[in-house]
């Protein structure tokens, strides 16, 4: 028993690893032997051991360059956008400020080349072969002085009453209707006066201009005095630059008219009387009122027109009723108001010597006759309205064969003076226009291609239009 267990205490002394102690301070021992191992005692397998995969370009970058990668190509990308777009813009400009480019492409009717393949583009004349021009004028067969009503030399100054119950019968409210899918629709108003016994109505070129197409769904319709059902009438003919319309219905009785009156005589504090279909729906309705201010300067639509001022109440539905002095005289066609929030009573009517003429033309012509016509239409450019623009007024529309055609104006030409007076909006050029006769010469100094000519232009006839 004693042997036996002597012998499993040196067992265990042989499977005991041997073990050095090394000192805390001391320098690194050398490696200590390896222990013995019993011979009986499993030995385990060694592990295999991977290759280490090779690093990938994205794991080889430095920390936070991936995340930031696209962007930047995205950048870059928009930045050669711009530089070459800048590119482009860079030399159109170049060639805005050197005359090689004008204002083609912004204004109408401009990438409308001709079948010549002129670079310029022009209006066609269009219209009948058979339309009256200045060389087949037919002789004109009304007069205001014969057909209208005109005031007497003795004539005596009327009450308001008076005034309103002579005038009334002779106003006419005016609608403008169109057709919708069969149903007819009232789309706006205004006011007329009838100025002879067959039906001939003055009003507002404005208030009748959807019906004065030559193609159009809309039409007039006039509530003649002493009846309530309307009555379609006939747009004789329309003159935009003086704001003046002509109708004409046809009726089998003679109809009230007024009385034109001369206002080159007004002065400002006399009587004014106003009627008109005050909001498309208060038909004769009367404003009272005084001579504001006569002469006084109106643009509209590009022209300059000479308006009566007055405090009589000038409301929506008023344009084309009567102005009316103290004899019952008409001697303005209300037209307009001005409407702001620190000024009331600002009403403004034609005055009706300055469009006589234009109404007989209208009547015998169908339009305005024997005024001077250029045959060019203009626009004004401001400096900085695109990129690269040069303020100015520039040719935008040439009718073909007309004043301006002949005389050589191109589309884009940038008009500098006309007759030796400034050019530095489209007003100026009609009154340089207003102040000649038909058949006059006037120079048009201009810039086309980055250099300044001058091109000699005999004013036309309206006629011609």
């Amino acid at each position: 028993m004693e042997n036996e267990n002597r012998d499993n205490i040196s067992n265990l002394v042989e499977a005991a690893p041997e073990v050095q102690a090394v000192p805390a301070q001391a320098a690194p021992a050398p490696a200590p032997a390896p222990a013995q191992v019993p011979a009986s005692a499993p030995v385990a397998p060694a592990a295999p051991v991977a290759p280490a995969p090779a690093p990938s370009p994205a794991d080889s970058a430095a920390p936070g360059t991936q995340k930031y990668r696209t962007p930047l190509i995205i950048v870059s990308v928009l930045l050669i956008a711009c530089v070459l777009y800048s590119g482009f813009q860079t030399y159109y400009i170049f060639r805005l400020n050197n005359g090689l480019e004008g204002i083609l492409s912004y204004t109408r009717a401009f990438n409308d080349t001709p079948a010549n393949n002129d670079p310029v583009s022009v209006i066609e004349d269009l219209a009948d072969p058979n339309k009256i021009t200045s060389a087949n004028l037919p002789e004109p067969w009304f007069s205001l002085e014969e057909a209208a009503s005109i005031a007497p030399s003795d004539k005596q100054r009327l009450t308001t009453v008076e005034i309103v119950q002579l005038v009334s019968p002779a106003t006419v409210s005016l609608s403008i209707v169109g057709v919708d899918d069969g149903k007819e629709t009232k789309l706006s108003s205004g006011t007329g006066f009838i100025i002879t016994e067959d039906g001939y109505i003055v009003t507002n070129q404005h208030v009748v201009v959807l019906a004065d197409a030559a193609v159009s769904t809309y039409y007039v319709t006039v509530i003649l005095p002493g009846e309530t059902t309307p009555v379609r009438a006939e747009v004789v003919g329309t003159d935009e630059q003086t704001d003046i319309a002509v109708l004409k219905v046809d009726t089998d009785r003679k109809l009230p008219c007024v009385t034109l009156g001369d206002s080159n005589t007004l002065q400002a504090g006399e009587l004014a009387v106003a009627i008109g279909n005050a909001l498309g729906t208060l038909d004769d309705t009367v404003t009272v009122g005084v001579i504001s201010a006569t002469a006084r300067e109106f643009v509209r639509n590009g022209y300059y027109v000479e308006v009566i001022q007055t405090d009589a109440s000038i409301n929506p539905g008023n344009s084309g009723g009567p102005l009316i002095n103290s004899f019952g005289e008409v001697i303005g066609i209300t037209n307009s108001k001005i409407v702001t929030t620190t000024s009331e009573s600002l009403g403004f009517a034609i005055p009706i010597n300055s469009v006589k003429k234009i109404i007989e033309d209208l009547i015998n012509y169908g339009k305005v006759v024997d005024r001077p016509y250029l045959g060019i239409s203009v626009r004004y450019v401001p400096d900085e309205s695109y990129f690269g623009a040069q303020g100015g007024i520039f040719v935008a529309e040439i009718v073909r064969d007309g004043p301006g055609d002949l005389a050589g104006l191109k589309l884009g030409d940038q008009i500098l003076t006309v007759d030796g007076v400034e050019i530095k909006d489209t007003g100026d050029i009609i009154k340089v226009r207003d102040s000649h006769k038909v058949g006059d010469v006037v120079d048009f100094e201009i810039i086309r291609d980055g250099k300044q000519i001058t091109l000699p232009l005999t004013i036309g006839d309206s006629a011609d239009a």
